[in-house]
């Protein structure tokens, strides 16, 4: 089982693919690879998932790989077949962290509430999602330390490299990002661009270290 927290704690991003063709998906691994972004996750809520993670796998086995949007343990099953090394849930689902456990793999849970966030720690989450992050924005991270000082909390959904350092000032462990990561016409993908969006997103992730 790999060490989520710690990977979490040290790399500080985890570039989320959502929608990115089983065509193009290790390609983009490699140019945000290459821009310093070493956790990734597959979502597999869409028909490109399970291919995708399979392709990712494939190209780059010394991965840290993970599995998202996994929300039954026959999934979690597919996800392992597939190559994921953890898995990822948008909310608390106590099979999914069953599954997790019995197979080995690491374990992020999604929650927003305070009961939510406690419930997916005592389950095993090596880090909780805060899903969806922008909807509240950094002070709900601030005042999460209170009660939970030591909660290693990941803000996830509408961080971009223009607020992420305001989230890791916040208390945020890190931020799972997918839309300003892999936004793109995969009709003709602009690799460049996905390159640049990555590192800014890298060195904004840097200055937040020590925080």
């Amino acid at each position: 089982m790999p060490d989520l927290h710690a990977l979490l704690r040290r790399h500080r991003l985890l570039a989320i693919l959502r929608g990115v063709p089983a065509s193009h998906a290790p390609r983009l691994v490699e140019v945000l690879r290459d821009a310093g972004i070493e956790l990734f996750e597959v979502a597999l809520s869409d028909g490109h998932g399970l291919e995708a993670l399979k392709a990712v796998g494939v190209a780059h086995p010394d991965l840290n790989l993970g599995a998202g949007t996994v929300l039954t343990p026959l999934l979690a099953a597919q996800a392992q077949a597939a190559g994921a090394s953890f898995l990822v849930t948008p909310h608390v689902v106590p099979d999914v962290a069953r599954a997790a456990h019995e197979r080995g793999l690491g374990l992020l849970m999604g929650a927003l509430t305070p009961g939510e966030i406690a419930q997916a720690l005592a389950l095993g989450s090596a880090a909780v999602k805060v899903f969806p992050a922008g909807m509240l924005g950094p002070d709900y991270f601030r005042q999460l330390r209170g009660p939970y000082p030591d909660a290693p909390l990941l803000a996830v959904g509408g961080v971009d490299a223009g607020n992420l350092g305001a989230y890791l000032q916040a208390g945020a462990l890190g931020a799972g990002v997918g839309g300003a990561l892999t936004r793109a016409n995969w009709n003709a993908p602009d690799w460049a661009s996905l390159h640049s969006g990555a590192a800014a997103l890298v060195a904004a992730a840097g200055q937040g270290e020590g925080i």
